[in-house]
């Protein structure tokens, strides 16, 4: 009698164990789906100094992720620059929806703040950078 509740008790006890780590697993997943879903863009750096040569520039890094995305289609990413004008990269994105560009600043872009749009599928993401005038000192 003592050895077939010492196991029902260990039965128990596993299962127990077993269901909890199911449960924290399914979360887990549940969590990490869900924040997938969240359509975003970014830049690597939030304020550039602008080069001071012409034969220098900077690369800023520009990622992002759109969600259900449909391979081979276009993702439009607008710059707009600090004296109101405007500039389209056309960009894909990985089968699972991340983005990864490049965008160079140079002794001629303009200093002020950069608001960056990315559009897909009738959703847009927003973030901003700045180039501040170079430092000579």
């Amino acid at each position: 009698m003592k050895i077939s509740l010492s196991i029902c008790m260990h039965s128990k006890v596993i299962l127990s164990i077993l269901l909890v780590i199911f449960v924290i697993g399914i979360t887990q997943f549940v969590f990490a789906e869900e924040m997938k879903k969240i359509m975003f863009i970014a830049v690597d750096e939030e304020e550039f100094e602008q080069p001071k040569s012409t034969y220098n520039y900077q690369e800023i890094t520009i990622t992002g992720y759109v969600e259900d995305y449909h391979r081979g289609e276009i993702i439009t990413i607008t710059i707009n620059y600090p004296d109101k004008t405007k500039e389209e990269i056309s960009v894909f994105a990985s089968k699972k929806g991340d983005i990864y560009t490049l965008f160079h600043i140079t002794h001629d872009s303009p200093i002020g703040t950069y608001m960056v749009f990315l559009e897909y599928d009738s959703k847009i993401a927003i973030t901003s950078f700045e180039i501040l005038e170079a430092n000579y000192n």
